[in-house]
């Protein structure tokens, strides 16, 4: 009975996650923005392009955000900086985030997602405005993690690839979920699971302080809560069936089949994914700068460390798409 009671509390404590709210860097008059998307499976992902002024056919950086976020979360001061080097920057949401297409909704999937990824970079080959025989792509998170699956599949066409506290292996991550939450995680992804096709999934926050979330950490409540743009409330949800495909997602494994060179950059102290596996890719990669961030948690590439994080990637984009 107590165990029953413990389960009806969360998940009515589910029904009120929370919204977060944090700002953003202010808009920049370095570049034109166009509105473009693009066609994957049965829908279309939202997208838009960046365009320094003033460059003609420039190479390009391919961006997307991390485990169920958005483009304009933390995505945008990094792709200022981009610009501001000469790059065009594209930037997409998954289907089923933000303005894209695709149902359900809020569905965590990095098998498709890379579907995704691989369809951003054959729609940006064949813009006219950009150089696609130059495109890098750049993931954090989560999409560092598909950054490395989407280079080992589209080998003729990714240049370079900036993989930043990279989630490499569902399983290393699953095994820092803490033990408490853990039943919990399975009962919630099951009643997902057994909804109807033409019911919304069962969803749990994102984050949340001092509670049940999909992603915990000592750093996630207010790491995560800082990428959102001021102003912004969203819907802080994920599908619960995430709990029971990630741990057997490991986009790590594709590191020996990639063409491309990598800089790959771990946080020591990251509290969502150990760093001993992120070292354990890096050996595997052909060609690959590997960076660890003293001291740094899953959060400070966002933060502290931005400015060095991103001189650096710039620094790599500029020696590996150079003509």
């Amino acid at each position: 009975m107590n165990k029953l009671l413990t389960i009806a509390l969360a998940a009515l404590a589910l029904q009120a996650a929370p919204t977060l709210r944090a700002q953003t860097a202010a808009p920049s008059s370095t570049h034109t923005t166009e509105p473009l998307g693009f066609h994957c499976q049965d829908a279309t992902c939202d997208g838009e392009l960046w365009m320094p002024r003033g460059a003609v056919k420039p190479p390009v950086i391919v961006m997307a955000h991390g485990f169920g976020a958005q483009r304009s979360w933390g995505l945008p001061r990094f792709a200022e900086r981009f610009v501001q080097a000469g790059f065009a920057v594209y930037l997409f949401d998954y289907r089923g985030f933000g303005a894209s297409g695709g149902a359900p909704r809020g569905v965590v999937d990095g098998r498709e997602q890379v579907k995704d990824w691989e369809a951003a970079v054959d729609f940006v080959h064949g813009l006219s405005q950009v150089d696609g025989k130059r495109i890098g792509i750049w993931g954090s998170s989560y999409s560092g993690g598909s950054v490395l699956a989407t280079a080992a599949r589209r080998p003729a066409l990714v240049k370079a690839v900036s993989s930043q506290v990279p989630f490499v292996s569902g399983w290393s991550s699953a095994l820092q979920f803490p033990l408490k939450y853990q039943p919990l995680a399975f009962w919630y992804a099951l009643r997902d699971l057994l909804r109807g096709k033409d019911e919304e999934p069962y969803y749990v926050p994102i984050v949340a302080k001092d509670a049940f979330a999909a992603l915990v950490c000592p750093e996630c409540w207010e790491g995560y809560g800082k990428l959102v743009p001021k102003g912004s409330e969203p819907l802080n949800r994920v599908a619960a069936r995430v709990f029971l495909d990630l741990p057997f997602y490991s986009p790590g494994s594709s590191a020996a089949d990639i063409q491309a060179p990598v800089l790959l950059m771990a946080a020591e102290k990251d509290g969502l994914i150990p760093v001993e596996g992120v070292r354990r890719v890096a050996r595997k990669i052909k060609q690959v700068e590997y960076v660890e961030l003293k001291g740094a948690d899953h959060f400070s590439p966002y933060d502290a460390l931005f400015d060095s994080v991103a001189g650096q990637q710039v620094a790599f984009f500029r020696k590996q798409l150079a003509r």
